[in-house]
């Protein structure tokens, strides 16, 4: 399944995050890993020519040989654990950069460390790890500093939580998630959140109506089988299902990761447009950026 993975750091990301997943990928794949870094250097300074084009040499060999120790480093790191690596720098944008390598390289994973790069704004649009996730033609995991806190007991891809919004049937997103899953070793649990049951009061001409909770308990029965269905669909894997209670859809697969003690949480690629106006594109956005676990953003489907 994996090959080749791009490990991109900017070395402000505490990079050493992504080392247990990274081995843990590597024992099963067999896969090469190359560590990527985009040089700065003389990137702002592209319309020097002539002579001046010596002083942009000069600068991108300082910014080299500055981040070289660092990157050997995590290398050793890398190497010692099994892994095969290689370095790559290049100047310039690491969004475009990384894009293009992902190309050049015949990349098949990219590994972001989130602290540096994991610069979500209210415009998620603007950092560079939700524009990577978003066009980046393959799968994109992302591993939080918040992962610190369970990392040394973190022994692999075991348990992987599948946040579904059971709109249709099965997907093409849950094939790709069952079957890595079936590679790794590793059982697969969908979950799907709805609001607490409670009772509802609707507003009529002749004064509030308190709606019965069975309604809501009817309602809750009918997810409940779409979502035993959903989950017998997988055959590779043991598959278990949760159907969760949390006004936040986001917050509720968090604190579910938590309890349950979840190795890996597979979501999709944010959209091109306002994550927030889905219900999996806000649980994407919320898991990306707080996770204690590695997430994988599945890639794009194509149109």
């Amino acid at each position: 399944m994996f090959d080749r993975i791009l490990l991109l750091t900017d070395l402000d990301d505490n990079p050493e995050l992504t080392a247990g997943p990274v081995a843990a990928l590597s024992e099963v794949f067999s896969c090469k890993v190359i560590i990527f870094h985009a040089l700065r250097g003389s990137s702002d300074l592209f319309y020097l020519q002539g002579d001046a084009d010596q002083v942009r040499k000069l600068l991108d060999k300082k910014a080299e040989d500055e981040a070289r120790p660092a990157l050997e480093k995590l290398a050793d790191e890398l190497e010692s654990r099994g892994v095969n690596t290689g370095i790559v720098t290049q100047v310039g944008s690491a969004f475009d950069l990384a894009l293009r390598a992902v190309k050049d390289l015949d990349i098949d994973l990219v590994v972001i460390p989130q602290e540096g790069f994991a610069d979500f704004t209210d415009r998620v649009s603007g950092s560079t790890t939700a524009r990577l996730i978003r066009e980046s033609a393959v799968p994109v995991l992302t591993i939080n500093h918040a992962f610190l806190d369970r990392s040394d007991k973190w022994k692999g891809f075991h348990r992987i939580l599948y946040p579904t919004s059971l709109s249709g049937g099965k997907s093409r997103r849950l094939s790709d998630a069952e079957d890595f899953a079936a590679e790794i070793g590793g059982t697969l649990e969908l979950v799907h959140v709805i609001d607490p049951i409670h009772e509802q009061v609707l507003e009529t001409p002749e004064g509030e109506v308190i709606l019965p909770k069975d309604i809501n308990y009817r309602v809750r029965s009918r997810l409940e089988e779409r979502l035993s269905a959903l989950a017998h669909s997988v055959t590779q894997v043991p598959c278990m299902w949760r159907l969760l209670e949390d006004t936040k859809p986001g917050s509720g697969v968090m604190a579910y990761a938590d309890r349950s003690n979840a190795d890996l949480i597979v979501v999709p690629p944010l959209a091109t447009g306002d994550t927030r106006h889905t219900l999996l594109g806000s649980v994407a956005e919320h898991v990306i950026k707080h996770a204690r676990v590695p997430v994988m953003s599945l890639k794009p489907e194509k149109s």
